[in-house]
């Protein structure tokens, strides 16, 4: 019975062993640890953001698996009976209106077990979208400009930011709206909120601009918002003064005394200032031959006759209004003076004798016709570029008169640039620059003496293209750090775009009228873009392809004039950052590396050159050769024989019965190779051998002691190092006196003195 029962256990273990393994419930069906969803900041609340992927089935009676969140209050939530994560709470990227995520644990628990629970990690990000529009800074602006502010100058600073994620729904572009002076006043660049002047103001024309500014980001759809700016212009001293009339005429009654007011016609004298948010008070003035005989009110300009003006008649001054804050800003005008002679429809003018304005003695009646201008106004266009002497126009009159007439002109400075000749002829007489003054205005008056008349003279200077555009260095060389500028981009537009700034190329052209256009030429013009206000940019798309740290390229500045010029500036931009680093770094320590491996086999190529060249010598040297054999028997002497130490002078110790005479020692050398025997007193010197004697022994004969190896000395000595004469030393006789001194210097070839010496050494 009890193997019965075993065998019944052995058989349901793996049973129960399976049915453990294959329980899946509670585990992810993806094999992960974690669920994770996304979505969108604009999802609504209630929507299912997604399902759990969890083995079993959660519903409420027949289901296998229950789940649950652990934390309270979360912005999601479990459907009852279902696997679907809710959305319980708006999530919003930015965290104004609820959290950018949110991280929960969800509880599983298999029925009808004891297993403890399972708990899921569920991660929900939310990623950006554009709900957001962007918003101004301070608006709605204001600001104030003169008139005479130029084009290009600053009006203000229009700031708007957009609350999205860095990117393209927080790229900010500025615009001004069509309308109304929109013309005047633009941003000056799409990504910049800054805001210059367009066309040049004139306070006459237009006192307040009110322009509508729109901030619009880069999102699909895009968003924006709008706001105004209310511009006030400025009156500026740019205007000369007014008459209301041109010229006046002033007849005295016939009961006329000193200091009677005078009566002008068309109107009574009156000028203005053209500023009319100025308008300065102006003082009046008589001038012109004749002009101290009529009284002019310095407030009002009104007229007064004086007793020497009713003696001396009729009289024509020039009346001029001048400002008091600025005399360079008058108008002038004509009063001719008349006398009323009778009632009749004519009158007589008698002019003024020894008027400059009139020849002396000259009458005129009211029948005769006056000096007028053939035209009201006067234009005329001229190349700044025109020669001095050109005729830019004339001053036609009529009725044609052989009378002289002489011209007034109402500035002093249209003297300075041109003249008028008694033929009415405007001549150039100073060069003209565009840039310095593109218009002249004046009036101008003709008179004959006795009648006159004004016209007003438009001189328009046209541009010419004198100047070719001027980079501000010649040379420009920036720096970019590819991790701080994105780090230092990453909250604004230009990151967005995947633009980094890098510099500014500063351009500007003489001629007032041209825009400059840059362009980039080079090698790597295409890693870099550069707007219209000269700021340089490296793409952010190359600089994954970068592969060196200095990129050189060429900025072309082109101007608009005709005919165009244009100049160029080279440009260098040093690169560095982490991820180009590396590469240039690698980069390097390739090129050393190979550069190592270059020298070590030109090095290995060098030594085994060599050792050929050593072994090719050795085997052309012959086994007979006489260096060689005297070397040989060199060593065997100084191996085989009893060497003794020597002195630096070479001294040696010469047998005395050995011969060196070198005719013996050829006949003798069997003999002198022997063992060493007893030693003798040594030789007499060798005996003197004739030159030619010597020179045919040297180096091949040798003594005894010089060709034998194994002599009694064990030393050998070329018989050609020792000389003729030799100094004896000896110590046999202890007596020395100065005749032994003078025998001690002997010929080393007499035999007799050798006899009586039982030692010699030889130097």
């Amino acid at each position: 019975m009890s193997a019965l029962l075993y065998l019944a256990l052995l058989v349901a273990a793996p049973t129960v062993r399976s049915q453990a393994i294959q329980d899946s419930r509670c585990y992810l069906m993806n094999g992960g640890a974690v669920e994770s969803f996304f979505i969108g900041e604009d999802t609504p609340v209630g929507s299912i953001i997604g399902t759990l992927s969890v083995n079993g089935e959660p519903e409420d009676e027949s289901g296998n698996i229950s789940l649950k969140l652990q934390e309270r209050g979360a912005a999601v939530g479990i459907a009852p009976g279902t696997k679907n994560l809710t959305l319980l709470r708006v999530l919003d990227r930015e965290e104004k209106l609820g959290p950018s995520s949110v991280y929960v644990n969800v509880r599983c628990d298999r029925r009808h077990t004891a297993d403890p629970s399972f708990v899921i990690p569920v991660s929900v990000r939310v990623w950006d979208v554009n709900d957001n529009a962007p918003v101004w800074s301070g608006a709605p602006y204001r600001a104030r400009v003169s008139e005479l502010s130029a084009v290009g100058a600053r009006v203000a600073a229009a700031t708007a930011t957009d609350p999205d994620q860095p990117g393209p729904h927080a790229t900010v572009h500025y615009s001004v709206l069509p309308g109304p002076h929109s013309e005047y006043i633009k941003f000056l660049h799409e990504l910049d909120s800054t805001l210059v002047i367009a066309k040049p103001l004139d306070y006459e024309r237009v006192h307040n601009l009110t322009l509508n500014l729109r901030a619009r980001d880069a999102g699909t759809p895009p968003r924006y918002n709008d706001t105004t700016l209310y511009v006030e212009v400025l009156d500026a001293d740019d205007q000369n003064p007014k008459f209301e009339h041109e010229h006046y005429v002033a007849v005295i009654p016939d009961d006329a005394q000193d200091g009677t007011e005078l009566e002008t016609n068309p109107g009574p004298i009156k000028a203005w200032d053209q500023d009319e948010g100025i308008n300065a008070p102006l003082v009046f003035s008589a001038s012109g031959p004749g002009a101290e005989r009529l009284r002019v009110s310095r407030d009002t300009g009104r007229l007064a006759a004086t007793a020497m003006l009713l003696e001396n008649l009729p009289l024509t001054v020039v009346l001029k209004a001048m400002q008091v804050d600025n005399p360079d800003r008058y108008a002038l005008a004509t009063v001719s003076v008349r006398r009323r002679v009778g009632r009749g429809a004519s009158a007589a003018v008698e002019l003024e004798p020894g008027s400059s304005m009139v020849t002396p003695g000259v009458t005129a009646t009211a029948e005769q016709k006056e000096i007028k201008f053939t035209r009201k106004e006067y234009v005329a266009r001229l190349p700044e570029d025109a020669a001095v002497g050109t005729l830019v126009l004339t001053l036609n009159t009529s009725p044609h008169t052989d009378r002289p007439l002489q011209f007034y002109v109402s500035e002093r400075s249209f003297l300075e640039k041109f003249a008028i000749n008694s033929l009415g002829e405007v001549l150039l007489r100073k060069s003209l620059d565009y840039e310095t003054a593109a218009t002249y205005y004046y009036q101008v008056m003709v008179t004959d003496g006795a009648t006159n008349d004004t016209a007003s003279l438009n001189i328009t200077v046209d541009n010419v293209n004198e100047w070719e555009p001027r980079f501000r260095y010649p040379l420009y060389e920036f720096r970019a750090d590819l991790d701080s500028e994105q780090d230092g981009l990453n909250g604004q537009s230009g990151a967005s775009t995947g633009l980094i700034k890098v510099g500014q190329l500063d351009v500007y052209d003489g001629d007032a009228q041209d825009s400059v256009t840059l362009t980039l030429r080079g090698l790597h013009a295409p890693f870099f873009y550069v707007n219209a206000a000269g700021e340089l940019f490296l793409r952010g798309e190359a600089v994954a392809s970068l592969n060196t740290t200095v990129l050189h390229l060429v900025a072309t500045a082109h101007d608009s004039g005709a005919p165009p010029r244009q100049s160029s500036v080279p440009v260098a931009v040093h690169v560095s950052g982490a991820g180009l680093g590396a590469e240039v770094t690698s980069a390097g320590a390739s090129g050393v590396l190979a550069t190592f491996v270059v020298a070590l086999v030109l090095l290995a190529l060098a030594v085994c050159a060599l050792l050929i060249y050593i072994c090719t010598v050795r085997r052309r040297i012959p086994k007979g050769d006489p260096t060689t054999d005297k070397l040989s028997s060199g060593v065997v002497a100084a191996t085989s024989g009893s060497l003794q130490s020597v002195s630096a002078g070479a001294t040696t110790i010469l047998d005395s019965t050995s011969s060196l005479d070198i005719r013996q020692e050829q006949n003798n050398v069997k003999h002198s190779q022997r063992g060493p025997g007893k030693s003798k007193v040594a030789p007499s010197p060798p005996e003197a051998i004739s030159g030619a004697e010597r020179t045919a022994g040297a180096g091949a004969l040798m003594s005894d002691h010089i060709a034998g190896a194994a002599g009694r000395s064990g030393v050998a000595w070329p018989s050609t190092v020792i000389p003729a004469r030799v100094k004896k030393l000896s110590w046999d006789d202890n007596r020395h006196t100065e005749a032994n001194d003078r025998d001690s210097v002997a010929e080393a070839t007499n035999p007799a003195l050798a006899e009586h010496m039982n030692l010699t050494v030889y130097f």
